[in-house]
């Protein structure tokens, strides 16, 4: 009534005084949304009033709280249920739904947990992101952020101040089809250990060591060279095991929305450069979930993912189709039928103009490896509609070449090809990449701690070479068992850094000491040199071969790892 009595006053003695009054009972919610100026100020207005960090100073490895306090600064409810994300350094680290409303004046506070890892670290929240779900007053006061050092104990840093480290390229075991797995988690890793104040080389810079010396990055005492050429001490041996994604549901009130729910898994190995010999062996897992982050669905997404690059590696240099839409990514694989060694791809015009290099790859003898173009050149254009062709180079000359054609007009169906490559700034924001980071922060926490263990040991073997002692010794052990297979076992494995591939020579021996309590191998008398053999398969505390020359093995000979 007091509505409809404002009106009247409003147009007292007016001939529209009466279809206003007729008009009111029709469609009063129109009438109290569009006529009335008062009403357009009654909005909510969320605010973050407070930003905590719980413990405010902490150290790398800690378990930390992030509190926002989001406080209803307008004069009227929430309507909607809406996110708020935690972010770090450009990355979401939690989306937490507020799914009740906030009434005018009242406060909700909402947390996530993070593990620290050494830095300096930018957070931010941002309340109600991108969809606006709650119409405010104000829509540009949603945001707080802080900045936050992190640090390493000083007796992290006391320990591991002298080492320097490397970190190859891991070996992605997922088969998950998402692009550069191996090389962006080497890279997000070097990023993380140099924030952390550990000395570390550039990727590229063991690369180009190991391309230059025609050395194999999948081959232990190989990366031991390259690392001992740059001086480093240590260098991390690691693969990416799994990154499953599954589809989920998330709830916000009434609402669902469509999510994914993701797990990966990391493990290390940290490899002394003068030995060969694993140090600290380390495992992380990361969890995400929440919105996929992906242009497509996951339904659409991970079917696409293997469908180009599941049947290229028939022989010879492959593209998977003959023709790519625009935007498309374009896998090209090639099959190695000759010696091992370094390819790299280039990308050239129809009438040979150079377009782009994509990088160096190592390939054994019978392995096929796969590269990506993204259709950009190396300023990071898109390429026009054309036919492009795909050169292989082998360091010396071109050995191989597939042509292709991009034609006109952009597939809906297919993703962008940042969106799936780990370390680019799109799959940054996906719940991939986020399971993958958290992953990561925890592999980081664990492979300083093995840093600072392993320190000592490294550092007296590098004062004892650069004092002009003698070489570490080999890696040695004894035949413990001879399987009716032809396989020779011997009782060390990679616990010690025995690895696949090592060559051990077997040696017939006599007064063979060992402790009584370790079986560790003391002191014994060779007799001579009875052969060699190859390690086809390491496990913990025991490695398998098999002859490379014709001997008769025995259980106790002992087998002397053979250097490079």
């Amino acid at each position: 009534m007091k509505l409809l009595q404002r009106i009247r006053v409003l147009q007292a003695h007016s001939s529209k005084e009466i279809f206003m009054r007729t008009w009111l009972r029709i469609v009063p919610a129109f009438l109290v949304v569009c006529l009335l100026p008062v009403c357009a100020s009654a909005l909510p207005d969320l605010v973050v009033s407070e930003l905590r960090i719980e413990p405010s100073q902490p150290h790398a490895g800690e378990l930390i709280l992030i509190e926002a306090t989001l406080s209803n600064e307008g004069t009227s409810s929430t309507q909607s249920s809406f996110f708020v994300e935690f972010i770090v350094d450009g990355r979401v680290i939690a989306n937490r739904p507020i799914a009740e409303n906030i009434r005018s004046g009242r406060t909700r506070q909402v947390s996530t947990e993070w593990l620290a890892t050494a830095g300096s670290h930018d957070i931010l929240i941002v309340v109600d992101p991108e969809l606006n779900r709650v119409q405010e007053s104000d829509e540009d006061n949603n945001n707080a952020s802080l900045r936050l050092n992190v640090s390493l104990t000083s007796e992290a840093l006391a320990a591991i101040g002298s080492l320097k480290v490397a970190v190859p390229s891991f070996q992605d075991l997922t088969d998950s089809g998402f692009l550069h797995i191996g090389e962006g988690v080497a890279d997000k890793l070097i990023d993380r250990l140099s924030g952390a104040g550990v000395r570390v080389v550039a990727r590229s810079e063991l690369e180009s060591i190991m391309r230059g010396s025609s050395l194999n990055p999948s081959l232990i005492a190989d990366v031991a060279i390259a690392s001992r050429l740059l001086d480093v001490d240590v260098f991390i041996s690691g693969s990416v095991t799994n990154l499953e994604v599954h589809d989920s549901t998330l709830w916000l009130g009434f609402l669902s929305v469509t999510g994914a729910e993701v797990e990966a898994r990391l493990s290390a190995h940290l490899v002394s450069a003068y030995t060969s010999e694993s140090l600290a062996t380390i495992a992380a897992e990361g969890h995400d979930e929440g919105a996929t982050g992906f242009s497509l669905d996951l339904g659409g997404l991970l079917p696409l993912l293997h469908s180009d690059s599941s049947d290229i590696c028939g022989g010879g240099l492959q593209t998977a189709r003959s023709w790519y839409s625009v935007g498309q990514s374009i896998p090209m694989a090639y099959r190695n039928a000759s010696s091992s060694g370094w390819f790299s791809i280039e990308i050239s015009t129809s009438v040979g103009a150079f377009v782009k290099w994509l990088g160096w790859q190592f390939i054994d003898t019978g392995d096929c490896n796969v590269w990506y173009w993204d259709q950009r050149n190396t300023i990071g254009s898109q390429m026009n509609p054309g036919i492009y062709s795909a050169k292989l180079w082998d360091g010396t000359a071109y050995i191989a070449e597939v042509s292709f054609q991009i034609q006109p007009g952009i597939s809906l169906s297919i993703p962008s090809i940042a969106e799936i490559t780990v370390g680019s700034e799109t799959f940054e924001d996906t719940v991939v990449g986020g399971a993958l980071n958290r992953a990561i922060d925890e592999l980081l926490i664990g492979l300083v701690g093995g840093l600072q263990d392993a320190a000592p040991l490294v550092e007296d073997v590098r004062f004892a070479l650069e004092s002009g002692g003698a070489q570490p010794s080999r890696k040695q052990g004894q035949i413990a068992s001879v399987l009716p297979d032809g396989r020779i076992a011997i009782n060390i494995g990679a616990f010690v850094g025995v690895a696949q591939d090592d060559h051990f020579e077997v040696l017939g021996v006599r007064n063979v000491i060992t402790d009584p309590i370790s079986l560790e191998l003391l002191d014994y008398e060779p007799m001579g040199v009875k052969g060699e053999l190859v390690i086809i398969e390491v496990r913990d505390r025991v490695s398998f071969g098999t002859r490379t020359t014709e001997f008769e093995p025995a259980v106790g000979d002992i087998v002397r790892q053979l250097l490079p």
